[in-house]
């Protein structure tokens, strides 16, 4: 019974590792819309507090996302992120080392010219 319970809670911790940022923004996204729906509609005041819910869900979505991939899914995001939080809960702060560069490995040889130096250049003037 014990092992079950350690399986199960194994596949619900990777299950969640997966997909928690997908779940999370596209309930929140739902949220945000029946509360927006059902404030406006039937003027339920606890309709505020499925709204703000929703909110609360898409951003802590936004945040799993960028903490798995080290980059914001969307510059709203981004911009409440490195905005209201502090710097070190911002999950895209530099922790993982690149597997690739960005730049060409051969970045300056396109400015190079292939003509010869001429003589000031030489001098050093």
């Amino acid at each position: 019974m014990a092992l079950t319970i350690l399986g199960i809670a194994i596949v619900a911790v990777i299950g969640f590792w997966i997909l928690g940022g997908l779940f999370l923004r596209a309930a929140g996204v739902v949220f945000v819309f029946v509360g927006a729906i059902s404030l406006i509609a039937l003027r339920d005041p606890t309709a505020l507090f499925m709204l703000v819910l929703g909110v609360v869900m898409w951003l802590a979505g936004h945040w799993h996302f960028a903490l798995r991939h080290h980059e914001y899914k969307s510059p709203l995001a981004q911009r409440i992120f490195l905005q209201v939080l502090p710097p070190r809960y911002d999950p895209t702060r530099r922790w993982a080392v690149p597997v690739a560069s960005e730049d060409p490995p051969f970045a300056g040889a396109e400015e190079r010219s292939s003509e010869p130096p001429s003589e000031s250049d030489l001098n050093g003037q």
